[in-house]
């Protein structure tokens, strides 16, 4: 019998000490988590000390200090650059996991090959009224869940060919990374999705400010961030853009079945 995919969770960590130890407790709980790496983007606060004791107390967790405040893309890529599981999960450092979330996880993969990216559900606690109440909240939290990176479970191998998450300039100011790799995945590959009730999945507790909330308010309320331009969505577009390519041209290189060393002939004018 096949073995099942390995599994690490990655939680990158900004002034996180108030929150972290919950969405830490939540990650070993799980059955079949094999590491959990906790990385210190530069934190001000006793972050950096608070994941030091937890990975002295706990030999499956990895603490990782980078020297400065790099961004979230950043420090999430750097945490897989330290992982050898098959697969890799994102948890935020202000969420939660929900009882035996992850424990089909590496039984979908196993069973759909094709799989790219899973996302969990992702479970509001908190939300505001205006949000929750709104006749079109599904639509768009169903929006939020596919666009985010805290409910998302990658074959680590496809993570890398994407080039992990895109960490420009643009996304460091207005966030968005998430979203440019999970559609370009989206447009590209199979992406697999455990929303439906019967689904343990993602406690997202919700705060004002929270990067989902321009989400909502652009959906729900036609209110529109004025700082992001028409050139700024540009860009975006153009970095999911880049990742496709990025997925497309490997394809002609894996699906070779001329496989083997090729000498290669070359005539060169005099």
């Amino acid at each position: 019998m096949q073995a099942l995919p390995t599994l690490d969770v990655i939680i990158p960590c900004y002034n996180a000490k108030e929150t972290l130890i919950r969405a830490v407790g939540s990650v070993l709980s799980q059955v079949n988590v094999a590491k959990i790496i906790l990385v210190n983007d530069g934190s001000t606060d006793d972050t950096a000390r608070l994941i030091d004791t937890l990975a002295t107390k706990y030999a499956n967790i990895l603490a990782l200090h980078l020297p400065k405040n790099g961004g979230v893309a950043m420090a999430r890529n750097w945490g897989v650059m330290h992982s050898t599981a098959d697969l890799v999960a994102f948890l935020d450092a202000d969420d939660a996991y929900e009882a035996q979330a992850l424990s089909v996880v590496p039984s979908v993969f196993a069973f759909l090959p094709s799989l790219s990216l899973l996302r969990l559900k992702l479970v509001a606690s908190g939300l505001a009224t205006r949000y929750a109440q709104h006749d079109d909240f599904e639509k768009v939290w169903d929006i939020v869940q596919m666009t985010g990176a805290g409910n998302t479970v990658f074959r680590r191998n496809v993570f890398l060919l994407c080039g992990g998450f895109p960490t420009d300039s643009l996304f460091r100011t207005f966030g968005g990374e998430d979203g440019a790799l999970g559609i370009a995945l989206a447009n590209t590959t199979q992406v697999g999705t455990l929303f439906e009730p019967n689904h343990q999945g993602v406690i997202h507790y919700c705060r004002e400010g929270m990067h989902a909330q321009r989400l909502l308010d652009a959906y729900l309320f036609d209110k529109h961030d004025d700082a992001i331009t028409e050139t700024h969505l540009q860009y975006a577009n153009q970095v999911t853009q880049r990742i496709m390519e990025n997925i497309r041209c490997i394809a002609p290189v894996i699906d070779e079945k001329n496989i083997g060393r090729k000498p290669i002939l070359i005539e060169y004018a005099v």
